[in-house]
């Protein structure tokens, strides 16, 4: 009896207390020694050494002070001895006409548009790659591209062709070979870039009927002089007068004298002949040499000198009146717009 006393008593003393306080300390000491590790933490340029009992990576970093955003994420090695804080980057995706940002910690173009919920169809453009790993502030943009092909039947307007010819009169038009407008059947692609048609190309042309070209004959040749002068006149394409004092254009007339309607003789004095001319002597002088031709030249009368009048001429209803030899030529030319150039 007094044996279980003498145990009790020590149990309740301070030195057993403190021996076993100590005994369990130790065993509490042991097991975290065992169990805390050295963790390095990585955050940019920056790291450290943390010890902790903790696996959650995200909790160790947040323990250690340090701040993370929306995005970022705590990666562990595969060891556990370093936890690597990935900051998340801003990624912009734009497809279909809508812009959206993403914060990712890490990843590709392709975990990019995944995230977005952005599929690529066959034909759709991608400014990236795929393969490439994200940077802050990537910019994505998506084109989508579709195809649409359609066939019409055209017209094909036939040409035309000029050929300059010297055997019918100047500045006349015949058509040598009518022409024919043609048919085909033709075959479009349109490329559409984001609802927009950016192409249209020619895939497949089929001749249904051939376009046959029309040829055109235009004359070059030049009326016949009815009065010739006594000195050459030099003349340019058009039957023209290169060198005169002055020129007068409009309304021409003619008359001859075998029906009794003028004399034989004119106002100035001179015979009444081809070659002599009546004009207003106000405006173009008495004696006055000439050349008369039509502006295309396909009527020349020539060489004439001024040496009559008439009241349609003061009265300035024609500008020269010319004078053929029998009343019929006078029929057959009736009244033309010509050109009048004074030579000397």
């Amino acid at each position: 009896m007094d044996t279980v006393y003498a145990v009790a008593r020590l149990i309740r003393s301070r030195s057993f207390a403190a021996s076993a306080l100590a005994v369990v300390s130790a065993i509490i000491i042991a097991i975290v020694s065992f169990n805390v590790k050295a963790v390095t933490l990585v955050d940019g340029d920056t790291s450290r050494v943390v010890l902790t009992l903790d696996n959650d990576p995200k909790r160790v970093a947040v323990n250690a002070g340090i701040f993370l955003d929306e995005g970022d994420k705590v990666v562990a090695a595969s060891d556990m001895s370093v936890f690597s804080v990935n900051r998340a980057k801003d990624v912009q995706v734009t497809a279909d006409g809508i812009s959206t940002v993403v914060r990712m910690a890490g990843g590709t173009v392709a975990d990019a548009l995944e995230t977005v919920g952005v599929e690529l169809e066959e034909d759709d453009k991608i400014n990236v790659k795929l393969t490439q790993e994200i940077d802050d502030g990537l910019d994505i943009k998506i084109d989508r591209i579709s195809y649409q092909e359609y066939t019409v039947t055209e017209t094909q307007k036939y040409d035309s062709i000029v050929d300059y010819t010297n055997t019918i009169s100047y500045g006349r038009t015949l058509i040598k070979r009518a022409g024919v407008n043609g048919s085909k059947t033709v075959t479009y692609r349109k490329t559409i870039k984001n609802g927009k048609v950016v192409k249209n190309e020619v895939l497949k042309t089929v001749v249904n009927k051939k376009m046959v070209t029309e040829i055109k004959l235009v004359g070059m040749k030049l009326g016949s002089p009815i009065s010739t002068a006594p000195y050459s006149i030099k003349l340019n394409a058009k039957g023209q007068p290169v060198s005169y004092k002055a020129k007068y254009s409009g309304r021409s007339t003619a008359y001859s004298s075998d029906r009794g309607y003028a004399g034989t003789r004119t106002a100035s004095g001179r015979p009444a002949k081809v070659g002599v001319v009546a004009v207003n002597p106000k405006i173009i002088p008495y004696g006055s040499e000439l050349y008369i031709v039509s502006a295309d030249g396909s009527y020349v009368y020539g060489y004439a000198i001024a040496g009559d009048t008439g009241r349609a001429l003061m009265n300035g209803h024609c500008v020269v009146d010319l004078f053929f030899k029998h009343y019929e030529e006078c029929l057959r030319f009736g009244a033309k717009k010509l050109n009048v150039y004074v030579l000397k």
